[in-house]
Parts: structure tokens; sequence; C-alpha cells
């Protein structure tokens, strides 16, 4: 799982807590994707970098003569072989490559098999990895997800999110999007062609967010037993049972799993120790590891096929418990103890068993307002980089 505290701050005035992740790369202890550092097995770099000669790269500081701390031959200042090395910055979800030598950049025209290149004012975008992105949402439908819910499938919010999935990777992207609840009830809503889920071939942005908003007004069938909410769980039965086609083989599966608890209640079995042994959860939670070998089998055992964003209540920070004495992150307004959102470690652990930007953990105590927000970044950052990254077969 990649650190994103930079992006947090850059993007979102450090309102964000993202969760850290340990992979280096080198004996410098370099972060595949950070500057000076190496770029990933696809070319791609964290925001405002690009890859050149393996390396990612601060262009603002190659233009300006700086030294960029990487000894590869470079010269950092001006180039004396027919032409400067500066080169235009890309956006945040734009990756480049290096120009040819003596300053050239490749013709657009040239591209060749498997390329894609947009060449514009803002530089050039080399497409390398995955086209397609099937994307579920597995959403906590009780009503203490009121607001969450309503932040996130506002129109002009979910509009922004599905330009984001769209701009991945160069843009131009293929991708379905999903919707279920915490209890098994299958996909919400009603796509193009009878389909239950959104598909960008057949439908606009604008009809997609929509189509959206709608079906995030059932979310709450079903209710779940109290403390059994499980998106993680919920998320992996829809995919291994479906029989709709949403997954196909070629595609990046993302699963964005929102939720105010942990999957099946980590602090809500019976015999946690707490006050309310009466009440609690009984179901028996599937093994977290087993899951993620669950939706990495239905990629065809491929680990860099599955990516996960999780916004859940960070099991490392303690705000106070409730009144079974469960940890919580935050604490709820108005609601006589501290039950904002409790720790998540389930839910923390299969993001953690995703290797580099596959795996993304956000604090949902950050607000219901920044979800929106997050997610977007997560698109335009780690997404785009895990996309890069898969290769699929042909």
């Amino acid at each position: 799982m990649r650190a994103w505290g930079y992006v947090a701050g850059l993007l979102l005035g450090g309102a964000l807590s993202w969760a850290c992740g340990d992979e280096v790369q080198g004996d410098d202890d370099c972060a595949v994707g950070s500057v000076d550092c190496a770029c990933t097995a696809g070319g791609g770099c964290d925001l405002d970098y690009t890859c050149i000669d393996g390396f990612c790269r601060n262009l603002n500081d190659i233009s300006d003569g700086a030294d960029d701390g990487v000894d590869d031959g470079a010269d950092d200042g001006e180039g004396t072989g027919g032409g400067d090395n500066t080169a235009p910055t890309t956006g945040s979800t734009m990756s480049t490559s290096s120009a040819d030598s003596g300053g050239e950049t490749n013709d657009p025209d040239d591209s060749g098999d498997g390329l894609i290149l947009d060449v514009g004012p803002t530089g050039k975008c080399v497409r390398n990895g995955c086209s397609q992105i099937d994307l579920l949402f597995a959403i906590d439908g009780t009503g203490s997800m009121v607001e969450e819910v309503a932040a996130l499938s506002a129109n002009q919010a979910f509009t922004e999110i599905v330009m984001a999935l769209a701009d991945v990777n160069c843009g131009g992207i293929d991708y379905r999007i999903g919707l279920t609840n915490d209890n098994d009830i299958g996909f919400l809503g009603s796509g193009a062609n009878g389909n239950p889920w959104f598909d960008s071939q057949e439908m606009t942005e604008a009809e997609i967010s929509a189509a959206f908003n709608s079906a995030t007004a059932n979310l709450g069938a079903g209710a779940t037993p109290i403390g059994c909410e499980h998106v993680l769980a919920s998320a992996t039965d829809l995919l291994d049972g479906d029989a709709t086609g949403f997954l196909r083989p070629d595609a990046l599966l993302v699963v964005v799993l929102i939720t105010d608890v942990d999957d099946h209640g980590y602090y809500d079995q019976v015999g946690f120790g707490g006050l309310c042994d009466g009440f609690l959860c009984t179901q028996t939670p599937a093994v977290v590891s087993e899951m993620y070998d669950t939706l990495v089998g239905l990629k065809g055992g491929e680990p860099e096929a599955l990516a996960t964003i999780v916004v859940a209540g960070d099991p490392g920070i303690q705000a106070g418990a409730n009144t079974c004495g469960q940890p919580a992150t935050c604490c709820g307004v108005g609601l006589g103890e501290c039950a904002g959102a409790h720790h998540a470690p389930r839910l923390y652990e299969f993001a953690d068993l995703q290797a580099g930007p596959n795996g993304v953990a956000l604090n949902i105590c950050d607000g219901a307002a920044q979800i929106p927000d997050a997610i977007e970044a997560a698109l335009n950052g780690d997404i785009d980089l895990a996309c890069q990254t898969f290769e699929p077969e042909g």
C-alpha cells in the first residue's frame, strides 16, 4: 500500500489522512514512483514527476538547471546536443516518457501498437498497461452513513469522480461502475441494455452520475444485524458469484469500500470482552486473506489486476470508546458516546495486502465532504499507477 501523505497535502490541503505503506526500491529506500526514484514497471511516476531514463524526475528542477540528485549521465543544465532538456510539466493524470535524444519528441503518428500518445499543451502522454477498469462501490447502507452517501452521490461530485476515472492512464479508459451495499444484496441500480451496472460505452458521464445517485437510495435495503455490516465480504460474494458479465479479463478491478465500522465488526463479535455481547454480531466473519485470494483468483491469479480504495476508520487513531468499550477513530456529534466511526483493522489489513499503489486506505473521519475529493485524488494517483503497471495478457 503506497503512502499518499504528500498528495493529501497538495490536493486537499492536509485535510485527509492517508494510510502509509513500506514498499521501497533499491538500496536507498526509494519509493517507486517518487522523485529521483525508479519509475513503475509501466513507466509511471507520482504526481508532477516524469519518467526519464527509468527515474522519476522533476522537470521544473531540470529546466532551472538544478541538480536532480540522480547520477544518470544527464546534464542537469541546458542540453548541448541540439536542444535544451526542458519539457512541459504533465498534469496529474498523465505519465510521460523521455524525449528522443537531441531534444526531439516522438511523433504521435509513430506511436506503434499498444501505445496511445496524447500530445497537447501539457505534454505527451504514453499509455502503458490497462485500458479498461471495472470499478465496484460497496457502501455501508446503515443510517449512520447518510451524510457520507449524500456527499459521494451528489451529481456534481460523482461526475468529477467519473471524469477522473475516464482520465486514468492518458484518458479514454473503457470503464464500468457497479454499486452494492454491506449485506449481499447484489448490484443496485439499472444501466443501459438491462445491465445492473453502468457502462461508459453505453452511457454518458452525466447519465452514469444520475443513475448512481438514484441507485444509492436503495443502499439501506436488507439491513444487516447490529454490528454485522460487511462491505468487503459483500463485494467479494457479489463478484465471486456474479453471472452478469461485469468482470472483464483485461480490466483492472478496483473495489471501493466505504463504511464507518469494520467488516463484520472486528470488535462486534461475541466474546470481545465489552459490555454488549447480548446483541452483537453472531455471524462468523470470513478471513481477510481468503477474501483477497478469492478476488485475485477472479483476476486470473494476477495480484496486479486488483486494486482497492478503503474509506473507513483508521485503527491507528484512538479517539475514545463507545458504551460497549469498542475503540473509535472519531466521535459522532450528538450521539452521547464515542461512535462516529469505529476502528476498521480488517479493512485496513485488506488494503495493506495489496502492493504498491494497488492498496489505498483513507480515514472516513476526515469528513463526509472530503470523500469525493479523496476518491478522485486516489484515481488520479495510485489507481493511475496501478493501471499503468497492470499489463493484460495479449
